[in-house]
């Protein structure tokens, strides 16, 4: 019986281990898409800043480099977003085969 409960409760914290993992790939998708969001704000303030830039002066900042970066960031986050998730397989566990009670 003692060695039941063991293989039972490692079958069950496998199937846990496995749901979590699951869980982490949403969470992750999820925030990578909030990131994008904010990305797409930041985009926005700094189009405002270069509206107000002076490009007379001695140091200037590169606003279409920093945009062009901004879009990459965005793009490669969007491509990993876009792409299909795989399935989790869990690995082949075999069913108990012992027989509990014999019948003569």
């Amino acid at each position: 019986m003692k060695q039941l409960t063991i293989i039972l409760l490692l079958v069950s914290g496998y199937l846990l281990d496995t749901n979590f993992a699951q869980a982490d790939v949403w969470s992750e998708r999820e925030a990578l898409a909030k990131v994008n969001k904010e990305l797409e704000s930041l985009k926005a303030l700094v189009n405002a800043a270069k509206s107000q830039s002076q490009p007379e002066l001695r140091t200037t900042l590169d606003y279409d480099d920093l945009l062009s970066d901004i879009d990459k960031i965005r793009n490669g986050i969007s491509t990993h977003l876009e792409n299909r998730m795989e399935p989790v397989v869990p690995t082949k566990i075999d069913a108990l085969k012992a027989q509990y009670t014999e019948h003569h």
